[in-house]
C-alpha cells in the first residue's frame, strides 16, 4: 500500500513539473491575414463593364509608306480590340463587333467581316502587306457604305488611319465623303467617323470632309502608338457612358499634335511672317477655318504602281 502511494506522488509531482515548464498561452486570438485573391486584383485592374451595344470599324491604310509603320499599326489595333473583350467580358449584356478594312490602291480595297469581339484575334504584323498608293476616298465611301448597312440603329465608331494623301481614288471624290458623312449624321447620329493622320494633309482632309476638331487628329509618323492610345481612350469613355459618342477631347489632341504645333501651343509670341505651323496658320493658334484645294482639281501624281494581289474589288 505504502509503495502505490509512493508511485502516485510521483505521478503527481511530474504534473505539477509538467503544469510549470508548460508555456504560457497567449489569450489575445493572432490576427491571421486571409491570402490575397489574385481573382480579385485582376478584376480591380478590368475597365468598367460596357453601357452598351458598339459597332467599330477600323479603315486601315496599307499604302507602301506604311511599311515602318506595321508594328506600331498592329500593336495598337490588338490594345483596342483587347481593351474592347475586357469591357464586354460577361456578365456584359451588351455585344461588340469589330470590321477591318485595309486599303491602299482603288484595287486593293479588302473589306473584313464583321466579326464578334470575343471572337476576333489579334493580328501579326504578317497580316498587313503594305505596297501600292493611296486610294483614301474609294476606301472610306466604302466603309460608310458598309457600316450604314450593317450598324443601322446601332452605335458605332469608325477610325480612318492614314499617312498619307488620296492619289489613286477613281470612284469617288472628296466631296463624295463629305456628302455620305453629312448624310450618315442625319440618319445615324449615334454614329461617329474619325479621321486620323499623320501627313501635313490631314487637317485639310479632315475638314474636306466636314469633320471637326473633336473628330480628327493630326500625329508625326513616330507618334503613331500615342495616336491609337488616345482612340482607345476615346473609345473607352463612349462605351463606359462618359460620352454620347465617340470623339476626341482636348488631352488627345494636344497629346497626340505634332511637335511643332504643340511648341506653337504654347508660344505667347507670333511667329516671324515666314514661319508656318503644319496647319499652315502665321500664329501660335490653329485656325478652324481651313482653306484647301477642292480634289476635284486634278493635281499632279506619281506613276502608279502595281498594287498587291489579293484585293476585293470593287
Amino acid at each position: 500500500m505504502e509503495l502505490v502511494q509512493n508511485h502516485s506522488n510521483n505521478i503527481n509531482n511530474n504534473m505539477a513539473a509538467i503544469a510549470i515548464n508548460e508555456p504560457e498561452i497567449n489569450e489575445t486570438p493572432e490576427t491571421i491575414e486571409a491570402p490575397k485573391d489574385q481573382n480579385q486584383d485582376n478584376q480591380d485592374n478590368l475597365p468598367p463593364i460596357a453601357t452598351k451595344d458598339m459597332d467599330v470599324t477600323f479603315v486601315q491604310d496599307v499604302s507602301g509608306s506604311m511599311e515602318d509603320q506595321r508594328g506600331s499599326v498592329v500593336k495598337g489595333i490588338n490594345e483596342i480590340t483587347t481593351d474592347l473583350q475586357k469591357r464586354y467580358r460577361k456578365p456584359c449584356p451588351f455585344r461588340a463587333n469589330v470590321r477591318i478594312i485595309q486599303f491602299s490602291s482603288h484595287d486593293n480595297i479588302r473589306v473584313g467581316e464583321r466579326v464578334l469581339v470575343d471572337d476576333l484575334p489579334l493580328m501579326d504584323p504578317t497580316d498587313l502587306k503594305c505596297d501600292g498608293m493611296t486610294a483614301l476616298w474609294d476606301a472610306v465611301v466604302i466603309a460608310i457604305e458598309q457600316m450604314n448597312t450593317s450598324s443601322a440603329g446601332v452605335p458605332a465608331t469608325m477610325y480612318i488611319f492614314t499617312d498619307g494623301d488620296n492619289n489613286d481614288s477613281i470612284n469617288h471624290r472628296q466631296s463624295d465623303v463629305n456628302e455620305m458623312i453629312a448624310d450618315n449624321k442625319k440618319r445615324n447620329p449615334m454614329h461617329s467617323i474619325l479621321f486620323i493622320g499623320s501627313d501635313p494633309s490631314a487637317k485639310r482632309n479632315a475638314a474636306g470632309m466636314g469633320l471637326d476638331r473633336v473628330h480628327s487628329i493630326q500625329h508625326d509618323s513616330h507618334d503613331t502608338p500615342v495616336a491609337y492610345e488616345v482612340c482607345r481612350r476615346a473609345l473607352g469613355r463612349c462605351i463606359s457612358g462618359d460620352t454620347q459618342s465617340t470623339e476626341f477631347n482636348d488631352d488627345d489632341i494636344q497629346l497626340s499634335a505634332p511637335a511643332s504645333a504643340r511648341h506653337a501651343h504654347h508660344n505667347p509670341h507670333p511667329a516671324h511672317h515666314d514661319e508656318y505651323d503644319l496647319y499652315g496658320n502665321n500664329g501660335s493658334q490653329p485656325s478652324d477655318d481651313y482653306a484647301f484645294e477642292s480634289d476635284d482639281v486634278a493635281s499632279a501624281a506619281p506613276p502608279r504602281r502595281a498594287a498587291s494581289a489579293g484585293g476585293v474589288r470593287f
